[in-house]
């Protein structure tokens, strides 16, 4: 309850920074040398997010773009074509990893934005000390999401969308800056490529089979469908075709994965908590289809562009699903509130539990292509 009045709080103070001091639309002839884009979320926010990136970059060619982030999604905006340069920002009101930013390093980032001399400010997460940033002037234009999700629950604007793609672009849109991409973004290189290719052979990944990655984690217990449930679908998949299963997560997944691997009749690979995020994203390149819960792995098969298949239980995969034509969601109770706790309110097994296994084998069958095409590095 708490949390959600300093997130309510945080939203009406950053609205009334915008509606005071920078209400002014940005003139026509707008032509900034740097912008900063603050996101502050976690990783797959930030992958959703990517998008705005693309699009300041076709709007303003000759602009730099810097990002600030949290430590955890750095690698994420580092990876992006258009992004010059990434700061980091662990804001206490939601770190999920490492230390927050104290208010001595607070001041020192607050002095080193001063100099980089931004001419706009995007921010599509802020916090307090972000809000103070604001109303100290550290740039002479800004653009707010958050004054856009005020708006709209007062009815003064409306986003033109549900997505968290579409409302983060449309604080491009309402600022007059042409929108044209709307996917998202996670960019692999040549040597990218060649890592994830020495890594399946060292693994003897059979690479003249399907390659299937399954990523059967995630932070909240609740969205984390049965392993008896990923087993069984590993030994159809296995069985009827022909695939490699390639499990993937991070280090505390591992007894997850485990788990599975134990009630599995066919060999599996796993290879949780051997990989960074970018050699992570390199091996999900080469798969032929990811099937995952509502998670970070899950945003960034997406957005390596492999068809993915994301399994949805108290998240809203209209609102956060993954991004593209390849993507296909599966949720089973759609009046299921999103929630962060350990037991689910309404019985014992949650709400993942409606989930079959057979209806993730209808999505796989209604694209069989998905699993019959082979695909090189």
């Amino acid at each position: 309850m708490f949390q959600n009045l300093s997130e309510t709080l945080t939203l009406i103070a950053s609205a009334a920074v915008q509606w005071l001091f920078y209400w002014k639309r940005l003139p026509k002839d707008f032509t900034p040398k740097r912008i900063l884009v603050v996101k502050l979320d976690h990783l797959g926010d930030v992958l959703l997010a990517t998008p705005v990136f693309s699009n300041l970059s076709q709007a303003y060619p000759d602009a730099e773009l810097h990002a600030l982030t949290g430590t955890w999604s750095r690698v994420v905006l580092e990876k992006h074509p258009d992004v010059s340069k990434v700061l980091e920002y662990n804001s206490p009101a939601f770190c999920r990893t490492g230390d927050p930013t104290s208010l001595k390093q607070t001041f020192q980032l607050y002095r080193a934005l001063r100099r980089q001399k931004y001419d706009l400010m995007v921010e599509l997460r802020n916090d307090w000390r972000i809000i103070c940033f604001s109303l100290l002037r550290v740039t002479p234009k800004r653009l707010d999401r958050a004054t856009l999700q005020v708006e709209n629950k007062l009815g003064l604007a409306r986003f033109t969308g549900i997505h968290e793609t579409t409302r983060n672009l449309d604080v491009l849109d309402k600022a007059g800056i042409p929108i044209s991409i709307k996917t998202t973004t996670f960019s692999i290189t040549t040597e990218d490529k060649e890592w994830a290719s020495d890594f399946l052979t060292t693994h003897q990944i059979n690479r003249e089979r399907p390659l299937v990655a399954i990523h059967p984690g995630s932070p909240i217990p609740l969205k984390r469908w049965a392993p008896e449930r990923y087993a069984e679908l590993a030994d159809w998949l296995i069985a009827q075709k022909r695939a490699e299963i390639l499990f993937v997560g991070v280090k505390d997944e591992i007894p997850i994965i485990t788990e599975i691997q134990r009630l599995t009749r066919a060999e599996s690979i796993s290879i949780a908590g051997k990989t960074t995020l970018t050699q992570l994203a390199s091996i999900l390149h080469t798969c032929n289809v990811f099937i995952g819960n509502d998670s970070g792995p899950m945003h960034l098969a997406a957005a390596v562009g492999i068809p993915t298949v994301g399994l949805y239980g108290p998240g809203d995969p209209t609102r956060f699903g993954p991004v593209g034509a390849k993507c296909q969601t599966i949720q089973r109770k759609t009046d299921c509130p999103p929630c962060q706790g350990a037991v689910c309110r309404f019985g014992e097994d949650g709400c993942m539990s409606k989930i079959q296994v057979a209806d993730v084998i209808q999505t796989l069958e209604e694209v069989e292509y998905l699993l019959s095409e082979y695909s090189k590095i």
